[in-house]
């Protein structure tokens, strides 16, 4: 990658299971296949590029601040693992932009650990081409961790996505929050599972998720499905799914303005995929998800 394609002056290139460019501040180490941050102020973008399975590693620090943006694009069948020990007090905003195109599905596994008074901002950005299978899971194992996770996802030309969220509270007073948003289109197959989990004595915690799918056409298939497991009573848990139909009076109204019916899709996609932008309350997060799904609205 050249010099201008990296977001942040500081980052990291991997590719397999070799560094082929990196700049990283002081206090920021990559040992192997594990980041880690000391207690700082971080900014860093990295790109990974997979041809066969491999695994990413970050630890925070306590009383760290990160904005980190991670590219990642894999190859037919590859499966990438990472996991997250995010520690007390620590504030991380992670934005995923999956730029994958595939024709056999791929795989991604995420497994994170957030620590007391720390909080753990999340957005994915799943526009990729072709299938995939991602599964992402999430303790908050610290009195008043705080966990945020929001999602964009489109699946078009017969891919099949399917996406496993779940966050679990393994502390009282913790926060969790996911909302996913997702588009199917043109035989496209989506499949969304929000999962809460409260366990028992983990009193005055919350759990909340909205999971939406938009449906363009007959053939596309689509299933958004939340669960709530809760095993203690002074808590507060919600959840919002439904699976839509496009409405076809907004495709005539917008092709009747002058624009293409192909043109008219694409901003009824970005409009269905917006909302997600509006609950984004970390600034870095906003702006790539604005980024991002302006490209879908184009």
């Amino acid at each position: 990658m050249g010099e201008n394609s990296y977001i942040y002056s500081h980052h990291v290139f991997l590719e397999d299971d070799q560094v082929k460019d990196v700049v990283l501040p002081e206090g920021v180490h990559l040992e192997g296949t594990t980041l880690s941050f000391d207690e700082g102020k971080y900014d860093l973008h990295v790109v990974i590029s997979l041809h066969h399975d491999g695994e990413l590693h970050y630890h925070f620090a306590k009383n760290t601040t990160v904005n980190l943006v991670e590219t990642r694009t894999l190859a037919d069948n590859v499966k990438l693992s990472r996991t997250f020990k995010v520690d007390e007090n620590a504030h991380i905003n992670i934005f995923n932009e999956n730029e994958s195109v595939n024709k056999a599905a791929i795989h991604f596994d995420d497994q994170g650990v957030v620590g007391r008074d720390a909080s753990f901002h999340l957005g994915y950005a799943e526009l990729s081409d072709g299938s995939l299978d991602a599964n992402y899971n999430f303790i908050l194992a610290g009195t008043n961790a705080n966990m945020k996770l929001r999602m964009a996802a489109l699946s078009k030309l017969e891919e099949k996505k399917h996406y496993t969220v779940n966050i679990e509270h393994h502390a009282p007073y913790t926060y969790g929050i996911m909302d996913n948003y997702g588009v199917a289109k043109d035989a496209g197959s989506m499949t969304i599972d929000g999962i809460g989990t409260i366990k028992k004595g983990m009193h005055k915690s919350e759990s909340h998720q909205t999971n939406k799918i938009m449906v363009f056409d007959e053939a596309s298939r689509a299933s958004a499905n939340p669960y709530l497991y809760i095993d203690d009573y002074d808590v507060q848990a919600s959840h919002a799914a439904g699976v839509g139909r496009m409405d076809e009076n907004h495709l005539y109204y917008l092709q009747s303005r002058g624009l293409t019916k192909r043109q008219a899709m694409q901003l009824i996609t970005y409009g269905y995929l917006k909302p997600v932008i509006d609950v984004v309350d970390n600034p870095m997060i906003k702006e790539r998800f604005e980024k991002v799904l302006g490209k879908v609205g184009a």
